[in-house]
């Protein structure tokens, strides 16, 4: 019996509105799958995305659900009869197919799903540093002008540290290792880290940040993640705090690692430009590409054998891809001679909650290092940036330099040295200071001691690190007494009195 050729669908993402989006990818396919027979795929069948995200009551479960429908209507017979499909996105479209996914599978606990490959390119899996500027008045005015609304359903998921894309990854961290397979699906990760110098903005250092596209960082794109959980002790007697009492220490749990998910960086492509865009500058004629050789690797794997040697190769392909383009020469682009180094860089995604499950609100976490826990012993430069998600303000991603914390030897360019060899931090630990810290029910500061092993824990390169903190809410004696003293007392002014059990 031959066996049957998937169907291929193509997902674009946010705010597009036009299939030319896709470039020349659709009839690269076709002529890739005429050339080799081992591509299994269906030319006849090659179905492109029209998705609404630029309206601001459409949210992203709301295109999962839509997209579910779509498929029912357009090719329900054929998955009926046993067919699959597979899935080839572009940025939101990666976030997209995941969600149906959660929805529809992994959170309904139905295995099998009809999706054999899952092929993401620049996927915002973590969101985007860029978001907060599309939710700004900038943004508006733009979107005033071209006739369309900004879409503000689709870039609250996207914001960096949103609960929606947070559930999802978690959810896919404890229960994906379940749906990778044969019988399931095959997910992947193609992304870049270049920028096209012509699309530079002088303003907005995101459109060239190191370790990004232009749009997606690439530890925002990777499907290779961690979760730790730090817990506060509970308050004890001391005779030195102010109140009589503290909780200093966090303690760390053991750290969750995510299934592996194989993701490549592809040289000298930046997010969706048609010069240099992962997708749209794909070429329809046969013309060596290295995003088609990704997609093509990919749509060949059909065992977890196969799969693995995937994730190897592209991790190989990466760690190549990103020595190659270490160094990025801006000379060309004014009067003065300039060498940008781009190092590897991580994301941690700081969400902070009270030990009765209410966000904490007012805080700061302070990253230390050395024997004395000190953000002092730090390493310069290894801090990026810093955003609090504006709907979650209990969350706050942090992007940092992971070569700066790990350390890495020299870089030479054309002979000469750009910078000596970086030594490793002295270990990692954090400093976590709440709000308010006083009054009838309060938040006290506790500390994560640095240590080598919660650096090697926390700071990885290309990933992002889910950090939950749970804070002690203190609840003091003085919120409720009871008293047999009949006359009546004003017991407004009454001490807040000691912690309760």
């Amino acid at each position: 019996m031959t066996r049957q050729k998937r169907i291929v669908v193509l997902v674009h993402g946010w705010s597009v509105r036009n299939t030319g989006t896709y470039g020349g990818l659709p009839d690269r396919l076709r002529l890739e799958a005429r050339r080799a027979t081992d591509l299994d795929i269906d030319v006849r069948n090659i179905w492109l995305s029209e998705y609404i995200s630029f309206h601001n009551e459409v949210r992203v479960p709301d295109i999962a659900r839509a997209f579910q429908a779509a498929l029912q209507r357009e090719v329900g017979d054929a998955l009926k009869q046993g067919r699959r499909f597979a899935c080839i996105t572009h940025s939101t479209g990666g976030p997209v197919i995941r969600a149906w996914l959660h929805h529809f599978y992994v959170s309904a606990g139905r295995k099998h799903p009809p999706l054999s490959h899952l092929i993401m390119l620049a996927p915002a899996n973590f969101g985007s540093a860029l978001v907060q500027l599309g939710l700004s008045k900038l943004s508006r005015l733009r979107a005033w002008f071209e006739g369309v609304e900004v879409g503000t359903g689709v870039l609250d998921w996207l914001e960096l540290g949103s609960p929606q894309s947070l559930a999802v990854n978690l959810e896919w961290l404890r229960r994906g290792g379940e749906y990778i397979g044969p019988k399931g699906v095959f997910p992947f990760v193609l992304t870049g880290q270049c920028h096209d110098p012509q699309l530079y903005d002088f303003v907005n250092s995101y459109t060239a940040e190191m370790g990004s596209d232009g749009v997606v960082r690439v530890a925002a794109a990777n499907l290779n993640y961690t979760h730790v959980r730090l817990e506060q002790m509970a308050p004890a007697a001391d005779a030195r705090a102010k109140l009589g009492f503290s909780a200093p220490l966090l303690r760390a749990g053991a750290a969750q690692v995510s299934p592996a998910v194989p993701m490549a960086v592809i040289p000298g492509v930046c997010h969706s430009d048609v010069r240099m865009g992962i997708m749209r500058s794909i070429p329809a004629a046969g013309i060596p590409n290295a995003a088609v050789s990704g997609i093509l690797q990919c749509l060949r794997v059909n065992t977890l054998k196969n799969y693995a040697a995937v994730f190897d190769a592209f991790r190989a392909q990466t760690a190549e891809v990103q020595q190659q383009e270490q160094v990025e020469d801006r000379s060309g682009f004014g009067p003065f001679e300039r060498q940008v180094i781009k190092d590897p860089c991580c994301i941690l995604v700081f969400r902070l909650r009270d030990d009765q499950g209410n966000a904490i609100k007012d805080f700061d976490v302070i990253l230390t290092a050395g024997k004395d826990n000190s953000p002092n012993a730090l390493p310069p430069g290894f801090f990026i940036d810093r955003q609090r998600n504006h709907l979650d303000p209990g969350t706050i991603t942090y992007y940092i330099n992971y070569t700066r914390m790990l350390g890495g030897p020299a870089v030479m360019y054309k002979g000469r040295q750009l910078r000596p060899a970086l030594p490793p931090c002295d270990g990692l630990g954090l400093h976590v200071v709440p709000y308010p810290q006083d009054g009838f029910v309060l938040y006290q500061p506790a500390t994560l001691k640095a240590t080598t092993g919660n650096l090697k824990n926390l700071i990885k390169p290309n990933q992002t690190t889910i950090v939950d903190i749970v804070m002690r809410r203190i609840i003091r004696e003085g919120v409720y007494r009871l008293t047999q003293n009949p006359s009546p007392q004003d017991f407004t002014k009454q001490p807040p009195g000691a912690p309760i059990n």
